[in-house]
This record gives C-alpha cells, structure tokens and sequence, in this order.
C-alpha cells in the first residue's frame, strides 16, 4: 500500500521547509533590537561602509581556515 506518491513527498518536504522558514522570519521580526541592527547594517551597505567577506578573512590571516 502506497500512502504517499513521490511528487505528494516531495512537495510535503517543501512545504515543510517553506513553514520552517516562514516560522524562522516571524522569530526574527519579533526581536526589534535584531530589526533595528539589521537597518544598521543594510544602510552602511549601501553607505559603501561594508567591505567583502574575502578581503576581511585575508586582513585576518584565516585563510583556509573559513
């Protein structure tokens, strides 16, 4: 007996994993000091205050190690 068809799983998996993340934003919109920092830091992106990922783990020494 099939409950389930291959498609049906692999959109109840989908699913799954939408309602994880929907529950995952609500968590983070909850916490209005995580909002406020995430404005900061989205504003000194675009203020060019934000440098890329590669260039502060060269400064740092770890490369390899990241």
């Amino acid at each position: 007996m099939v409950l389930l068809t291959e498609e049906e799983k692999e959109l109840l998996t989908k699913a799954a994993s939408l309602m994880d993340e929907l529950l995952e934003t609500l968590e983070v919109i909850q916490d209005k000091k995580l909002v406020k920092d995430l404005k900061i830091a989205l504003r000194e992106v675009e203020e060019g205050k934000a440098r890329p990922l590669d260039e502060l783990i060269r400064e740092l020494s770890l490369e390899g190690e990241i």
